[in-house]
């Protein structure tokens, strides 16, 4: 895939044209519905250092409700970025873990991070 920018062109009768325009949906929107819903590149963060019980992880993720993060992880399991685990414990737990193909989303995430953090803190957010 290239990377090719979109650009507008007027032809000879005054009329503006779209050119080497974003077929549905462009690559960055692709990615950004793949992880751009709301907690899913924190929860992706938090599972970078490995398996994370849900519970756990729900207090790692402050803000965020149980019912919100039990969506965003089944959405990422279905995508094959989390991989969950029952656990044989009495109660019974449930772990979470960041597969392969959801480690390469921290790269980018990790410089998103950087970016935000450079931001001034009064920028409305929200």
């Amino acid at each position: 895939m290239t990377d090719k920018t979109a650009w507008i062109e007027e032809d000879a009768e005054g009329r503006r044209h779209a050119r080497d325009a974003c077929a549905e949906p462009c690559a960055i929107e692709r990615g950004m519905r793949i992880v751009g819903g709301k907690w899913t590149g924190s929860i992706l963060w938090h599972l970078k250092d490995g398996p994370v019980r849900f519970n756990d992880l729900a207090r790692m993720i402050g803000g965020a409700s149980k019912k919100m993060i039990t969506e965003r992880l089944r959405q990422l399991e279905d995508r094959g970025l989390v991989k969950r685990e029952v656990l044989d414990t009495s109660p019974v737990s449930v772990t979470y873990e960041i597969t392969d193909l959801g480690r390469t989303a921290l790269g980018f995430l990790d410089g998103l991070r950087q970016w935000s953090e450079s931001l001034p803190r009064d920028l409305h957010v929200d």
